[in-house]
């Protein structure tokens, strides 16, 4: 008996033990499932080039390094919301900040401007009768001129005929004293001193090539005249100034003058003499706007006695802006520009990697901050380092982006590739600024070739077929592209450093970008190429006329580092 019970005792532990094994794991087949619908919603991508999307595992096209797993889970995302991996955001050095109306550390209105010489010391030296210049002594921009000093030789054919008549009436001169007195006079009228006529009498030999002596004392800031050419009287020779005082020149644009007033205290600073400050006071402000740049000339006047200040030097000033601690900012680092749409991408959750464009709607430059009109919100966490890491993974993911934009309501990757809404340009700006994109792709070249020098001549072009380039009636967005794209080629001028170079290449492609994107109908295509790697894996863009990639912030060490991601036809 007792044999039988435990027979039956064994057959009930075993069908327990069954039962368990069958029934009690089928919470463990529903996690496989979840874990499965976690696998379907993801994709595969390098740490290094996060521009790489791959449905399978391998390695990455671009460096060969394995792929990583990013989970993506769409049922915990907005419909505009992506996700990047940990991994990715380290490499990249994402960095994000809170925005807020009290985090600005410096409330100042940057303005960017030129040392000019004091017109007010300006001076023109000019021929007092017609002749042919034999000898030009001045003929350097720079050279000091000191008023009575002999600055040439004239061959003058009036002063030699006048001379010859003064010789002739020297016969007579007890005679006809009017006669001799007239004749006499005529010479001093045109500089000729006593002791040099009584060197003509003396002699009875006219002067053939007449010593030319200067009116003015100066800096030579202009040589108009040269040797063997002809003038007539009044026409310059040079120009000179007293450079003792100068002018600091800025443009201030239309939405900046609300903020600037005479008398106003400014701080100016230069790459020419870096960590020294001048304080100045705002002297002059044009009364009337510049209406091809829509602009109004700010003027500033330095005291310049240790010619520390040089014509021609590029210098910023800042002004203090009282009421800044009373306007939402962002910082510069975290907007993208493209068309008429200023850009930022948001973290909405401060605990989990996911990011979302945003649209914004900026006024004027405070400090190194806009100050921000619509859009966002105190408390917003914004991207404000690897900017263009992010974007490029919004646009893999098919989300709203630099390049792409959804249409209102539709998410399922249908996308407008380089909106320009609100860049209307002519066809006599788009073929102006052709040459414009000419000289870019030239200085982009020089970089490619890491060659300082030829990038910092091919920059002064590219500037002076700027500030040819009429705007007059262009819109602000446009105006705030074309004002980007000069303060970068003003920094590179600046520096003789081909990484500061480059640095300041990467804005300047942002704004070229935007411009070139509205054009249409070209004689041939534009590429827009994109190397992840560029600034400290940030990222950056360029524009070229061929699809090959030559990578201008590398050179050489990674030459062929970058993708084609837009052409321009």
């Amino acid at each position: 008996m007792i044999k039988k019970y435990g027979t039956y005792l064994a057959l009930l532990l075993a069908g327990l033990i069954i039962g368990y094994l069958l029934f009690g794991t089928g919470s463990g087949i529903d996690t496989h499932a979840n874990s499965t619908n976690v696998e379907v919603a993801t994709h595969w991508t390098c740490s290094m080039h996060p521009q790489v999307n791959k449905t399978e595992k391998g390695e990455c096209p671009m460096c060969g390094m394995a792929l990583i797993l990013i989970d993506v889970s769409e049922s915990s995302l907005g419909p505009d919301q992506f996700q990047m991996s940990k991994n990715a955001m380290a490499l990249a050095d994402i960095e994000t900040t809170t925005i807020g109306i009290d985090n600005m550390t410096d409330n100042s209105l940057l303005l960017s401007g030129v040392i000019t010489s004091n017109e007010k010391t300006d001076a023109v030296q000019t021929t007092i009768f017609d002749g042919r210049i034999e000898k030009l002594n001045i003929n350097y921009v720079g050279q000091y001129v000191k008023k009575g000093q002999q600055i040439g030789v004239i061959y003058a054919p009036e002063m030699y005929a006048a001379q010859d008549k003064m010789l002739t009436s020297s016969s007579y001169q007890d005679t006809h004293e009017k006669l001799w007195a007239a004749a006499r006079n005529t010479l001093s009228l045109w500089r000729m001193t006593d002791e040099q006529v009584e060197e003509v009498i003396r002699t009875g030999k006219p002067i053939a090539n007449f010593p030319l002596i200067a009116d003015v004392s100066g800096t030579v800031t202009e040589v108009v005249a040269s040797e063997g050419k002809f003038y007539e009287q009044g026409d310059p020779l040079y120009k000179v100034s007293n450079l003792y005082t100068v002018w600091a020149v800025f443009d201030a644009y239309e939405n900046q003058l609300p903020f600037l007033n005479m008398g106003q205290e400014i701080t100016i600073t230069s790459k020419a003499f870096e960590g020294k400050r001048l304080e100045a006071k705002v002297s002059f402000i044009e009364p009337i706007l510049d209406t091809s740049k829509r602009t109004v000339l700010v003027r500033v006047t330095l005291s310049n006695k240790e010619q520390l200040l040089k014509p021609g030097m590029f210098v910023q000033g800042a002004v203090k802006v009282k009421s800044a601690d009373q306007i939402l900012t962002v910082p510069k680092s975290a907007v993208l520009w493209t068309g008429k749409r200023s850009l930022v991408y948001l973290k909405p959750d401060p605990n989990r990697p996911v990011f979302e464009m945003a649209e914004v709607t900026l006024g004027n430059v405070i400090g190194n901050s806009y100050a921000v009109i619509d859009g966002l919100t105190p408390g917003d966490e914004v991207v404000v380092n690897g900017t263009f890491t992010v974007d490029a993974a919004a646009q893999l993911q098919g989300k709203k982006s630099m390049m792409n934009r959804m249409i209102d309501g539709d998410h399922k990757g249908h996308t407008i590739e380089g909106d320009s809404s609100g860049l209307d340009f002519d066809d006599g700006f788009q073929e102006h600024f052709s040459k414009i994109i000419d000289n870019y792709i030239e200085l982009k070249d020089a970089l490619v070739a890491t060659d300082v020098k030829k990038s910092t001549s091919k920059t002064q072009v590219l500037l002076e077929e700027l500030d040819r380039l009429e705007i007059g009636m262009l819109n602000d967005m446009a105006r705030s592209h074309l004002e980007k794209i000069k303060e970068s080629a003003i920094r590179i001028v600046e520096t003789d450093e081909i990484e500061e170079q480059r640095k300041q290449f990467k804005p300047m492609s942002e704004h070229m970008v935007a411009i070139a994107s509205t054009f249409s109908n070209l004689d041939r295509p534009i590429y827009v190429q994109f190397c992840p790697m560029a600034d400290g894996n940030k990222g950056a863009n360029w524009l070229s006329f061929e699809d090959k990639v030559l990578n201008p912030y590398f050179g050489d060490k990674m030459l062929t580092c970058g993708s084609v991601t837009k052409t321009i036809e």
